[in-house]
């Protein structure tokens, strides 16, 4: 489900007025934009690591240095694209200072296609009818390398261009193409017997990621 380009803008154009409060120390406004970005923040992380603490302390982190430098930093015209960046910049800091093996396997899915069986946590739907397709949905997302589920993820739950992706994973934009079309055709080849009801399964699956954070 690709979000619709009106509401994205809409959305972004809030954040902005958001963002203009925020530089004149509205807290009010600050609080907002927090709540607004915090779930969406997490669960693009989640894509990185299951690492539920560190994501917090990250994004954390990430809103308390907002809030500090808001009279450093000038006009932000698109809040999400600088967040889920600088999000993205500080995790792997913190991965890579860590020393957490999972940080190579990032980058090595990049450049050698290794599969990443990391299980993606979060709560099982509660119908029955869907609980054995939300299985294999979450089984062939773990099948995907990490850096094509961050694509996904950015285009298909958040509705980023190709260009905006490209600027958050730091690569071209012909990149992006390549892990989205890999993505979709190892999805489709894995979920091939329904394939409009795994996407909205897909869909629930990310949506409800952070379900118990």
């Amino acid at each position: 489900m690709v979000v619709n380009d009106q509401k994205i803008k809409a959305k972004n154009d809030t954040f902005i007025a958001l963002w203009n409060n925020v530089k004149e120390g509205d807290r009010e406004a600050f609080n907002a934009l927090c709540e607004n970005h915090y779930r969406m923040l997490f669960n693009y992380a989640f894509t990185i690591t299951n690492d539920r603490e560190l994501i917090k302390d990250v994004i954390q982190d990430l809103f308390l240095g907002l809030w500090e430098k808001r009279n450093t930093l000038g006009d932000i015209n698109a809040m999400s694209i600088y967040l889920i960046k600088a999000l993205r910049n500080n995790l792997l800091y913190q991965l890579r200072k860590n020393k957490f093996n999972f940080v190579n396997n990032y980058f090595e899915d990049e450049e050698n296609n290794l599969t990443d069986y990391s299980t993606i946590e979060g709560s099982i739907i509660k119908s029955e009818i869907f609980s054995e397709n939300e299985l294999r949905v979450r089984k062939a997302l773990d099948l995907l390398p990490k850096r094509q589920k961050e694509a996904l993820f950015l285009k298909f739950f958040q509705g980023k261009s190709h260009e905006e992706i490209a600027n958050v994973m730091d690569i071209n934009t012909q990149s992006v193409y390549n892990h989205l079309q890999k993505a979709f055709s190892t999805l489709r080849t894995l979920l091939a017997y329904d394939w409009k009801v795994s996407i909205f399964i897909l869909y629930t699956v990310f949506k409800e990621l952070i379900s118990n954070h």
